[in-house]
């Protein structure tokens, strides 16, 4: 194995730049400079793999006065805690675990390490422009994988950076229902029903309403914690189609709610986002002020360093993708692992943990037969669909195309963070049930029957769908289609919330560098397409009959949808579903290897000092968008982790620091 010295800098408020000797070692490290001083300012390790030197490509801002200290982090070091994976969840828990100042702790990361100064990625209305690019895993995945159609796709969106897709998602922060929480209690005991959940759902967030325009009861949905949430900015320019939506909502006998957040989910509502100042919020933000937390970053894990003797993990071991060079690392504490849906899997298949029969398949000798690893793939799958509008009910002038109004709604941005640029473009959110619709089919009334008389799609009153109103052209949901020159759109997602088909993710190689095989298997079952098909007529009838809205719809673009035919709908819906991108599922909570991969306190049936900690965990998909619940993942775990850790977490139990800094 080919070993590598990784450079390590912190930033000190105490000492000039001027006073350092070799400023070109900036050159990995304009990336911790601040766009603003809300993020990291503070000290924080950055971590590179790389050797290469070169210039700042531009000057340090004039008002930083900070000095870089070098540090090694070589092969064979030891940390208390290694996370590997840098994304929603693992950040969480990296953040929690190192408020005891004298942990250790090293996040190893495959992205940048600075999303905070990526536009793309700060500035809400660019989110659907980071499909594809380099902070984008885009994954290819088989969407469907039917007897009579099949599918592949790419790319599926993960994001690749420090704060993982809380990096590139789309804002919305939604906990879901009561009932879908209770359904993880069967797989990892009370502690994880609604109630064991509810109290983590909202201490990773603070909610914010400055300008009082909500219920005060709203306060409690984020309580201190480092993700600043406030509702979605009601762009005034959008008012009309905010009016016309709500009219034709109300006129088909739908309520209006703007709690969502007790467990009970129906209506439409006002989006709460995680956008705070104009500016997005990802889970970097648990690392500010932690300087007891190295990152390396622009690595990619290789496999899990497992005793064979005691079959405990003792470390990882990571590959420079640019040159192939490796460094293993080593936790004298615990290795947790969070590198999501895709990639935990595969990871731990890499290491030996996995499947028997998948593992001889690609070489990798079996450490744990570990059926579960990588089952049970679960995701939404959407049916986005496309409406012309009146001239003045869309936002494309202010977004999408050159001209006064996107000239006048950039220099608003710049200027103050307001205004269209610094919305999430997602104001409001439906949560409705079709029953009727559906207890016309005799497909469904069997189903209902052989699940004990339960409705298969939202067992205990929970909404079938989860329908997202964009008011313009969304290329995030419609890439295969250019942008109309002229006029204005509504994108709407259709979202299927309790699918009832699985998918699953196996490797494609014992390379670690090579993307696993990923099929989502999104209506493998028929009565996942017959809920879709009725889903999307329920809504075209709301938006284009309801009193209101149908006024405004003038058309359809680029397609007409084939209402009135079930088998050119069912044509349809295969044609032009896609991803929600919230898959979850392929390392699930269990009460035993038989069930699943983690026991209730997220720790890897048969290996020692390992756990997963994402959303791989999740054993019944949320009824809405799960960024929420990953956080909560994060946050319950944390605490398990010190519980579990107590002489090193427990008041009194500090080390001295200097032994900290001694060591690196």
């Amino acid at each position: 194995m080919t070993s590598v010295t990784s450079q390590v800098y912190s930033i000190s408020h105490r000492l000039s730049l001027s006073t350092w000797p070799h400023p070109q070692l900036l050159s990995f490290h304009n990336i911790i400079i601040p766009t603003t001083s809300y993020y990291y300012n503070s000290t924080i390790l950055i971590t590179s793999p790389l050797l290469q030197l070169h210039h700042l490509p531009q000057p340090l801002p004039p008002h930083f006065d900070r000095h870089l200290i070098m540090a090694f982090v070589a092969n064979g070091n030891e940390y208390d805690f290694i996370i590997v994976g840098g994304g929603t969840a693992g950040n969480a828990v990296a953040g929690r675990l190192a408020e005891n100042p004298n942990v250790r702790i090293l996040v190893v990361e495959a992205g940048i390490p600075n999303p905070h100064q990526v536009p793309e990625i700060t500035t809400p209305s660019q989110a659907f422009n980071l499909r594809g690019s380099k902070h984008d895993w885009a994954y290819k995945s088989t969407m469907i994988k039917r007897d009579d159609y099949e599918r592949i796709e790419k790319p599926n969106t993960r994001g690749k950076a420090l704060g993982g897709s809380s990096c590139a998602n789309y804002f919305t922060w939604i906990p879901g229902s009561k009932p879908t929480f209770d359904d993880w209690e069967e797989f990892g005991g009370p502690e994880w029903n609604w109630d064991g959940c509810v109290d983590y759902l909202r201490k990773c967030a603070t909610y914010h309403d400055e300008e009082k325009l909500y219920p005060t009861e709203l306060k409690k949905i984020g309580t201190g914690g480092p993700i600043q949430i406030a509702h979605a900015d009601l762009v005034p320019e959008m008012q009309p189609w905010r009016d016309a939506l709500t009219q034709a909502w109300v006129s088909k006998g739908e309520v209006l709610t703007e709690n969502i957040y007790d467990g009970e989910m129906r209506g439409l509502t006002h989006c709460v986002d995680t956008i705070h100042g104009g500016q997005r919020q990802g889970s970097f933000l648990y690392l500010k002020n932690k300087p007891n937390v190295s990152i390396l970053y622009g690595v990619q894990s290789k496999e899990l360093i497992i005793d064979p003797r005691t079959n405990a993990c003792l470390g990882v071991t990571v590959i420079n993708p640019a040159n192939n060079n490796e460094l293993s690392v080593y936790a004298s504490r615990e290795v947790i692992v969070s590198q999501g849906v895709f990639e935990t899997p595969k990871l731990l298949m890499l290491s030996g943990v996995g499947p028997a029969k998948e593992l001889a398949k690609n070489g990798v000798d079996v450490k744990v037969d570990s059926p579960h690893v990588g089952q049970h793939l679960l995701d939404h799958p959407i049916v986005p669909f496309v409406l012309k509008v009146k001239d003045g009910y869309g936002m494309e002038d202010y977004i999408l195309r050159d001209g006064t109004a996107n000239s006048a709604a950039v220099a608003q941005y710049k200027r103050d963070k307001t205004g269209p640029i610094g919305s999430g473009l997602l104001e409001l959110v439906g949560f409705p049930r079709i029953d009727e619709r559906l207890e016309k089919h005799q497909a469904y009334r069997e189903a209902k029957a052989a699940n004990g008389g339960l409705d298969p799609f939202g067992p205990a009153g929970q909404p079938h769908f989860e329908l997202d109103f964009v008011g313009m052209f969304s290329t995030a949901f419609q890439w295969h289609y250019p942008l109309p020159e002229q006029g204005n759109y509504m994108t709407v997602i259709v979202d299927l919330l309790r699918p009832l088909s699985e998918g699953e993710v196996t490797l494609n190689s014992a390379d670690p560098l090579v993307q696993p095989n990923i099929n989502l298997n999104f209506f493998g079952n028929d009565l996942d397409i017959l809920a879709m098909r009725e889903g999307v007529r329920w809504t075209y009838d709301v938006l284009t009959t309801g009193a209101g809205f149908k006024d405004v719809v003038v058309g359809e673009y680029p397609w007409r949808m084939p209402l009135e035919s079930d088998a050119e709908m069912k044509r349809a819906v295969l044609d032009r579903s896609q991803t929600g991108f919230h898959p979850c599922g392929t390392a699930r909570l269990s009460k035993s290897i038989q069930q699943g991969v983690v026991d209730s306190r997220l720790r890897v049936h048969g290996v020692k000092n390992l756990r997963v900690v994402d959303a791989s965990v999740i054993p019944v998909i949320p009824d809405c968008r799960i960024q929420n619940s990953v956080y909560m993942i994060g946050e319950k775990a944390a605490d398990m982790i010190k519980s579990d850790h107590a002489d090193i977490f427990e008041e009194g139990a500090f080390r001295n620091i200097r032994s900290f800094t001694s060591r690196l």
